[in-house]
């Protein structure tokens, strides 16, 4: 018998329990996440398309959950969390696009 299939027949015979090491984890309460919410001002904003752009750039940003355009303000209302991303991702993704912003108020959660 060779060092291989002694080693399969006891692999088949004892239960893999006995000699595989076990793993023990335990349960932890799932903290919510950081859910923020920001303001930004933007700039270059000249047509409704500018809306749909600037929007579609925010939520590519991994954390973003809500984005609300006013072009008549010339600001971007995003709900985010904080966990995932921050306000300098936002402002790069919308300059990025072309419309430069900066905080028109800060963070609140």
């Amino acid at each position: 018998m060779t060092i291989k299939s002694g080693l399969l027949l006891i692999s088949l015979l004892l239960p893999a329990t006995l000699w595989m090491p076990v793993a023990y984890a335990e349960t932890t309460e799932a903290l919510p996440n950081q859910q923020q919410m920001v303001t930004l001002k933007l700039e270059n904003m000249t047509c409704a398309m500018c809306i749909v752009t600037i929007k579609k750039a925010l939520q590519k940003v991994e954390g973003v959950q809500k984005v609300a355009v006013d072009y008549d303000a010339k600001t971007a209302e995003v709900t985010f969390d904080g966990k995932k991303t921050n306000s300098a991702a936002l402002i790069k993704a919308t300059t990025d696009a072309g419309y430069p912003g900066s905080l028109a108020t800060p963070i609140t959660q």
